[in-house]
């Protein structure tokens, strides 16, 4: 198998998608880094991250991409996505109950099959937690940019906008139990963004994409763990 690779598998945010905000699109934008960090210990670099990835997604590809992922180490970023609701069906149904786009127990048992997969052809897999949401910005960002009612998604919230951050944040503290259990390397990017003095400025408009501040930021995360790596 093909080694002196380190492969990143994740979502828009490791695929280094920003939101122009001039034009109101997705554009990718990558200042993460994460080849020049490849490169240092002498590795090649893939980025298999899709858009509006899920672990469910991702465990798909793995198993039917298995060779193709033979790597040293790999960086591994979701729960994002599967923490998120579809908000128009919440728009138009706030009293009904709606269900994340992957159920925690799903999501925790689907990664943890995916890292024993990989840890199994010798592959290290390297974790990240979420990088923090902003319940606000992101409300303002979908009931602008997919006509949803502000009101109704509010009421399904029982007026506090928090849950928002608070669900995203329960899939970021399983990520961490997920790393325990398994025994791999997690690099706690949520606790670099929250200890910043404003958070937010790392954000792009939709509250929940890193701007190239916030990408820098991640940049030094990993390689602050790079350097400190000496299993390769």
């Amino acid at each position: 198998m093909e080694r002196s690779r380190l492969s990143v598998l994740g979502d828009s945010i490791f695929k280094g998608v920003q939101l122009d905000e001039a034009k109101s699109r997705y554009i990718v934008n990558d200042t993460l880094g994460f080849g020049e960090l490849a490169a240092k210990k002498g590795l090649t670099m893939k980025n298999f991250s899709k858009f509006g990835c899920t672990v469910t997604k991702a465990w798909d590809y793995v198993q039917k991409m298995f060779s193709k992922l033979a790597s040293d180490i790999v960086f591994m970023d979701f729960g994002g996505n599967d923490s998120d609701f579809n908000w128009r069906e919440i728009s138009n149904s706030p009293l009904e109950i709606h269900k994340p786009n992957t159920e925690l127990f799903e999501f925790s048992e689907t990664y943890s099959k995916m890292i024993k997969q990989l840890k199994a052809q010798r592959s290290v897999p390297v974790l990240s937690t979420l990088v923090p949401i902003d319940g606000e910005m992101y409300l303002d960002y979908v009931c602008t940019t997919r006509d949803c009612s502000r009101e109704n998604i509010m009421k399904w919230l029982g007026k506090d906008i928090k849950r928002i951050e608070n669900f995203q944040q329960v899939y970021s503290d399983e990520v961490l139990s997920i790393a325990s259990r398994c025994e791999v390397p997690v690099i706690d990017v949520r606790e670099k963004f929250l200890q910043q003095r404003n958070p937010k400025s790392l954000m792009c408009a939709d509250g929940i994409h890193p701007n190239t501040r916030g990408q820098k930021l991640i940049h030094d995360c990993f390689e602050s763990f790079m350097d400190d790596f000496t299993q390769l």
